[in-house]
């Protein structure tokens, strides 16, 4: 028997995993404050990534949830679903795709021409992507999908 999907929801300053409807748990890093605090460019340098990782990783840590095989996410983020391959009632993206789309921010961030269409622009959204990437890699999703209406 699979599991229900995990639901990401991202706030300006926090990011909630909702795991059922009496546990959930709320991480203290959000795409505005990590967009304020520590992506100032757009696209971000190599240098802000890797800050930005750390700080993802940081609250991850502190969450104490361990790496699981934990099955999908879904989400309604509107910052998320700007994402290709999100942008759809039915769209899905595994955690090697979310993981593409990092690989062209992080290719963004050495001066490397990637179309709107191929990743957005955005500091909002390029610290929504690093949030998502950092939970399924450190916490096992393997794949993530637009929320059902």
């Amino acid at each position: 028997m699979s599991r229900p999907p995990v639901r990401l929801r991202l706030q300006a300053q926090s990011t909630t995993l909702e795991f059922d409807r009496a546990e959930s748990v709320t991480l203290p890093v959000g795409p505005r404050g990590l967009a304020d605090a520590v992506l100032r460019h757009d696209p971000p340098t190599p240098a802000e990534l890797e800050r930005a990782i750390d700080a993802v990783e940081d609250a991850l840590t502190g969450s104490h949830l361990a790496c699981a095989d934990r099955g999908g996410l879904v989400t309604a983020d509107a910052l998320l679903l700007a994402l290709p391959g999100l942008d759809a009632q039915g769209a899905g993206l595994t955690r090697d795709a979310v993981e593409a789309l990092f690989q062209r921010l992080a290719s963004r961030a050495i001066g490397m021409p990637i179309a709107a269409a191929e990743l957005p622009h955005g500091r909002d959204i390029a610290a929504a992507l690093l949030i998502l990437r950092e939970c399924m890699h450190h916490l096992g999703f393997d794949r993530v999908a637009l929320a059902p209406a």
